[in-house]
């Protein structure tokens, strides 16, 4: 005769959808301030592209930095990301607030939109090069990239 009664096994997987479903939408996949900032700074390895133009405008798309406005300009850091968080501990040198300075130079992207409207779509044009940069952290992590060196 089959059981009819309750499954000890589902226990686990309703409590996790019960959870899921009272932190409301989008709050299950809400990303920290750390984790937006790799989103829209840290690009290692390098994605793939012919030239730094079509770089940019494949990254700053893919990266969802052109949704209702045009970013005017981002930069992408090729380091790896540790040593990107590194940057916040000994890695780097503390600034003034909450800013630190990396010890050693970075390859990296910079993406500043080309002229037209700040709507999009969005065209950008793209310089690379091999800085030191200043982040903001917090926590002991890179929040806020805001300036090559």
């Amino acid at each position: 005769m089959a059981q009819t009664g309750p499954r000890p096994a589902l226990l686990p997987l309703l409590l996790l959808l019960g959870a899921l479903l009272l932190a409301g939408p989008g709050r299950a996949q809400r990303e920290t301030r750390h984790e937006k900032f790799h989103r829209q700074h840290v690009d290692h390895p390098r994605t793939s592209a012919p030239d730094a133009r079509r770089y940019c405008n494949q990254l700053m798309a893919q990266r969802k930095l052109t949704g209702a406005a045009c970013k005017p300009t981002n930069t992408f850091l090729h380091a790896p990301p540790a040593q990107v968080d590194g940057v916040c501990g000994p890695g780097g040198t503390p600034s003034t607030g909450n800013y630190h300075e990396s010890l050693e130079p970075m390859e990296l992207t910079v993406c500043r939109l080309a002229g037209g409207s700040p709507s999009p779509p969005c065209t950008y044009r793209g310089r690379t090069g091999t800085h030191r940069v200043r982040l903001a952290c917090e926590a002991g992590l890179p929040v806020h990239f805001q300036r090559q060196l």
